[in-house]
């Protein structure tokens, strides 16, 4: 699998050379990307709008044989979206003698976070920036068991710039009231990467119900949540390793706060002035002399 293109990447490096209805049926697959392509031929083109026989030859025209290569290419990235960390450490072991542990991993890492940021879609990303920097706007972020971590670092730092920005509790429990107290047009910030979890498709899809913004930040297999937000950022996150990388979840995250910092930076400046002097007041840093 790793020697062959993915399928979104496929479609995506296919597009300037399409015509009108394979524009339309491309652009349908990657809108719910994996969902979008788990049906026969007939139901992807009934949901596309566009004939049986144009999935055929479009499939053909990204490289495939067929729909049924096509299918299978299809079922082993599904099961690399869903491996268990077992399953992830069996996949690198081959490479355990090939260098010492830190340096191989090292490298994955470096190229993962260079693959992250050059490789974004720029217009997404100054969308996300737009939203969270619109201060008309609540925001609230939620993570799952591995990337609540990056949601509560977000929250903080994004709460230094602005007001109304909530760290939503893991606990589904707790999720109705805070469902009752978002408004259209609100943000929701979704982390979900591999092995997703469905309770944050089910609250991106409540809280989308609600007219909120559902912003996801997934990997490049891309969480179910998918399904619901407007706007999808993804990073690389594989490496040698039973568990996943978050540094370029991470690196993504860092970015936005620097873009936003800057979208407002006079407002921006004059909260951290006040900030800062609460902080002095209580004493909480040990000053630089």
């Amino acid at each position: 699998m790793t020697q062959l293109q993915a399928i979104e990447d496929r479609l995506r490096a296919a597009m300037p050379g399409m015509t009108r209805a394979e524009r339309q049926l491309a652009s349908h697959m990657l809108a719910n990307f994996p969902l979008s392509v788990l049906g026969t031929v007939a139901d992807i083109a009934q949901d596309a709008g566009v004939s049986a026989p144009t999935v055929v030859r479009f499939v053909r025209k990204i490289g495939f044989s067929g729909y049924p290569e096509f299918r299978a290419q299809l079922h082993e990235e599904m099961g690399e979206r869903l491996a268990s960390p077992i399953a992830k450490h069996e996949k690198w072991a081959d490479m355990s003698e090939i260098d010492h542990p830190l340096n191989r991993f090292a490298l994955r890492v470096i190229e993962n976070l260079n693959q992250t940021l050059s490789q974004q879609d720029l217009r997404a990303f100054d969308a996300v920036r737009d939203l969270l920097a619109d201060k008309s706007r609540s925001v609230y972020l939620i993570g799952g068991r591995l990337t609540r971590s990056i949601a509560e670092y977000f929250t903080t730092a994004l709460h230094v710039m602005r007001s109304d920005v909530t760290l939503l509790s893991s606990l589904p429990n707790t999720w109705p009231p805070a469902l009752l107290d978002m408004s259209e047009g609100d943000v929701l910030v979704v982390f979900d990467i591999r092995r997703y979890e469905p309770s944050m498709q089910q609250f991106a899809e409540l809280a989308r119900a609600q007219g909120v913004e559902v912003v996801l930040l997934t990997d490049r297999w891309v969480s179910p949540s998918a399904g619901v937000a407007q706007h999808i950022l993804t990073s690389q996150i594989e490496v040698p390793s039973a568990w996943d990388t978050i540094v370029p979840l991470v690196a993504l995250v860092e970015a936005l706060l620097s873009a936003i910092q800057d979208t407002n930076w006079q407002d921006t400046r004059e909260r951290m002035e006040r900030m800062e002097r609460f902080y002095e007041d209580m004493l909480l840093f040990k000053r630089m002399r």
